[in-house]
């Protein structure tokens, strides 16, 4: 839909700049389903591909390069494209949010921590938050904990700019979407295309993960499979729950954004999607 809407604005030099945080990994073709050049139809595609799925990749290092990025494309004239589904990606960009820091020591140190140990302290320094977090929840945990011993201040402190919002672009934006039961049919078809594509294979071939990147829907469910503690079919299984469950998350991330304006392909048809998300580009420009 983006390159559709991009060649319907030819005349305002459109360029589609990822939102995706896993297309950011090189030789994660399958897992991001990432465009082929003929699928980009000659539309200018940006920020796949910046670093190798070992390494660590964070959303403040993300906002810097989509920020330059944008910048990049509007100094020659090009019209900037945001496309994707990473929901703290995209805030990450067109909000001025602000990031608590990370210290990968700090965090080695409260990882070796039981939950029981790690909520305790949690509820002694920051009792608002632990009061957020399933005592269950290690990884949430250890990000709390290891944000106060950071900062010194309570989370809900920092959470300010995530509730204010704004950043610093004249932003329109479109949601597209399809009734409930295409979307989640949609998501078991997904599963099977990728599968079919080889999936497991390029998972397979990579040596080794971020902890970002491990996460990934369609590497997180390949990785038993390769390390023979479950079957193909059990895996397809949870990825396909999982997916369904992604899109849930993204309808419940992105509507509650008020800048979103909704386009229903069920109700409007592909083609009456795209002419009137290009209409809302071209009008407000």
């Amino acid at each position: 839909m983006a390159v559709e809407v991009a060649l319907e604005l030819a005349e305002l030099r459109p360029e589609i700049v990822s939102c995706d945080s896993m297309a950011v990994y090189r030789r994660l073709d399958i897992v991001a389903d990432k465009p082929s050049e003929a699928e980009r139809r000659g539309v200018p595609h940006h920020l796949f591909d910046l670093v190798d799925p070992d390494e660590a990749f964070t959303a403040v290092e993300y906002r810097q390069i989509a920020r330059s990025t944008i910048e990049e494309i509007a100094s020659r004239g090009g019209l900037p494209i945001l496309v994707g589904g990473s929901g703290l990606y995209f805030r990450s960009v067109v909000d001025e949010l602000g990031f608590a820091p990370t210290s990968p020591e700090l965090r080695a140190s409260l990882e070796a921590l039981d939950a029981a140990e790690l909520y305790a302290r949690l509820e002694r320094d920051d009792p608002e938050r632990a009061a957020e977090i399933d005592p269950r929840n290690t990884r949430r945990l250890v990000r709390a904990v290891e944000i106060f011993e950071l900062t010194k201040r309570p989370a809900s402190e920092l959470r300010t700019s995530w509730e204010r919002g704004g950043g610093p672009y004249d932003l329109r934006v479109a949601g597209l979407t399809w009734d409930r039961a295409t979307l989640l049919a949609r998501a078991e078809e997904r599963v099977d295309r990728e599968l079919d594509a080889g999936l497991l294979d390029e998972v397979r071939r990579i040596p080794a993960f971020s902890r970002t990147a491990a996460q990934a829907l369609g590497v997180k469910e390949m990785l038993p499979v390769i390390e023979e503690t479950s079957t193909l079919d059990e895996a397809r299984r949870v990825l396909v729950k999982n997916t369904k469950n992604f899109i849930r998350r993204q309808l419940s991330w992105f509507g509650a954004d008020p800048r979103v304006e909704w386009f229903d392909a069920s109700a409007l048809g592909w083609e009456g999607a795209k002419e009137m998300v290009a209409a809302k580009f071209r009008a407000a420009l």
